[in-house]
């Protein structure tokens, strides 16, 4: 069958363009449909994870998508306030951006973190990331974008979809990708359920414009700003360190919703007359849901498709580009001959699992702050009851640390039953969310070091499969690559002789996948270097011997 498109993408948001870019940049040819105009005016997401910043990077716009976030120079701390103008109960401190980047000794003992990728705390408003993924988009001769296309229905064929549209025309390709967002149209056409809690409350967003509101509160630069008087309980997130922020608030239901006064309910929270404007407001619904499977034939789902978490340590989106970035080399491949189609089917048996841990985690951070906000009026006193209430409030809020200091979510997470990674026999790290242990175990994230200056080794990682050679007494690899070549396998060997490095990965030879996880180590290369490569490229499960 002659297809119109090989790949066609539904929903251009972030998760939508993201796999857009990994095809483009592949030269895969596709099409990417988006119902609107392309403009948006919320915020929604706005943390964008160290892990999301490293394919940032890999693409070349990890500058670009610093640029429209928080000023480099922006604090990132976390405030507990009753009000914004109001009294202080706790903070959590974390460096700039800038200050970060530039860490000195007794900075990386204080957090550890920022040692472990080359981006620490990245704070971008969707609305900002999305004209900057757009742009890049435009740069891809092999991408192609539509606007106010809303697809109505599908048929599959036997190796294909035909999607109709609202206007009545049809369009088919090869493979479908569903990033249509929470409601998505193609998980509803092809029935798929989702498992979980179908909702966890009712919330509101009010995107204000107050441009004294950061001078006025005198509680300095941070990223979040809690507000937990009675009448008040919710977040401001600042979206661009100056004036812009948006205000999530708790409602108790759809009857709440209806009488919702967004003007006095951002006053309330503000305490004091600070001249502010509503620039949008959106209501939406946390939620604890992963559907219970992610293909159907020619279409697989994708981020808020295919999985719904409370926004509760900013982990949505991020994991939404982990799919995309998963799926986008795959299909790469199957589509240039290089890959088995079989490689398709670890799509889900990696990105789901994920899904699970990050959504569990994100409604257990939801569910403990709720948990330490029992508020009495007495709490904004300034007297001495006051003063003790705050005080035993904020010993019960400093168990949300972990709410936003998740290294070990954005980093940590591994593929274990990847039928695409061949285990080394060697024990896994604890999967906790605050703690990252750095380690090349097979089907965890390539860890990060600095090899000089602005050099990470991840630097050396391409579009295709990377061996990485550790020392110059590292096995010869040359029968690796002509294993490669014999498939079509996209293979690069990288050098590295550097000790600290060699250490950290644990092995001579490391070879790693084009989405940055560890597919393969050992200190010899396997007795059958074809049979690792079909491995590798979906092509079956043959037994992995190394050389004596």
């Amino acid at each position: 069958m002659k297809y119109d498109y090989p790949v066609i993408i539904v929903g251009g948001g972030p998760v939508g363009m993201v796999v857009a870019a990994e095809l483009g940049q592949r030269g895969v040819s596709c099409l990417l449909l988006e119902q609107g105009d392309g403009s948006n005016n919320h915020p929604r997401a706005n943390v964008v994870s160290p892990r999301s910043m490293e394919h940032f990077r890999r693409w070349g716009i990890d500058q670009q998508v610093l640029a429209a976030g928080l000023p480099l120079d922006y604090p990132t701390d976390i405030v507990f306030t009753t009000r914004l103008t109001g009294k202080e109960i706790l903070r959590f401190a974390f460096p700039s951006i800038a200050r970060a980047r530039d860490a000195d000794a007794a900075l990386l003992a204080q957090y550890p973190e920022i040692a472990h990728s080359p981006y620490f705390k990245t704070a971008v408003g969707q609305n900002h990331i999305e004209p900057v993924l757009r742009a890049f988009l435009k740069t891809l001769p092999s991408v192609h974008m539509r606007f106010g296309a809303r697809v109505d229905g599908i048929t599959q064929q036997a190796d294909g979809a035909t999607l109709t549209l609202a206007d009545g025309s049809s369009l088919s390709a090869r493979y479908v990708l569903g990033c249509d967002g929470a409601k998505s149209t193609l998980r509803h056409l092809l029935d798929i359920p989702m498992s979980g809690k179908s909702s966890l409350g009712q919330n509101v967003g009010v995107y204000i414009r107050a441009p004294d509101l950061l001078k006025r509160s005198g509680k300095g630069g941070c990223i979040l700003y809690w507000t937990l008087a009675p009448d008040c309980t919710g977040v401001f997130i600042a979206i661009d360190g100056r004036e812009h922020y948006t205000m999530q608030r708790h409602i108790l239901g759809e009857e709440e919703l209806e009488k919702f006064d967004a003007r006095a309910a951002v006053r309330r929270a503000i305490g004091d007359d600070v001249d502010f404007e509503i620039i949008t407001i959106q209501p939406w619904v946390p939620r604890q849901l992963v559907a219970d499977r992610y293909r159907d034939g020619a279409v697989f789902l994708l981020g808020d498709a295919a999985h719904l978490l409370s926004p509760t340590g900013g982990f949505g989106m991020n994991t939404g580009i982990g799919d995309a970035v998963d799926i986008g080399w795959k299909l790469a491949g199957v589509l240039q001959g290089w890959a088995d189609p079989g490689i398709l089917d670890s799509y889900e048996i990696e990105r789901r699992p994920i899904a699970w841990r990050n959504a569990v985690e994100a409604t257990d951070n939801r569910s403990s702050l709720h948990a330490s906000a029992e508020l009495p009026a007495e709490i904004e006193e300034d007297s001495p009851r006051g003063e003790a209430l705050r005080a035993e409030l904020a010993e019960r809020l400093k168990l949300q640390r972990k709410h936003f200091a998740a290294v070990g979510i954005h980093l940590g997470y591994r593929y274990e039953d990847s039928p695409i990674c061949i285990p080394d026999g060697t024990p896994a790290p604890p999967d906790d969310p605050q703690q990252y242990i750095p380690v090349a175990r097979p089907g965890s994230r390539a860890p990060h070091c600095w090899l000089a200056p602005g050099s990470s080794i991840l630097d050396l990682l391409g579009q295709g499969f990377t061996l990485l050679r550790f020392g110059a007494a590292a096995p010869e690899a040359s029968a690796l690559q002509h294993a490669a070549e014999s498939r079509g396998l996209p293979l690069s060997i990288q050098q590295v002789n550097d000790a600290e490095a060699a250490k950290l990965y644990g092995a001579a030879l490391v070879l790693v996948r084009p989405d940055g996880h560890v597919a393969w180590r050992g200190d010899a290369l396997p007795a059958d270097p074809l049979g690792l490569i079909d491995r590798l490229r979906g092509g079956g499960a043959q037994s992995i011997s190394k050389v004596a």
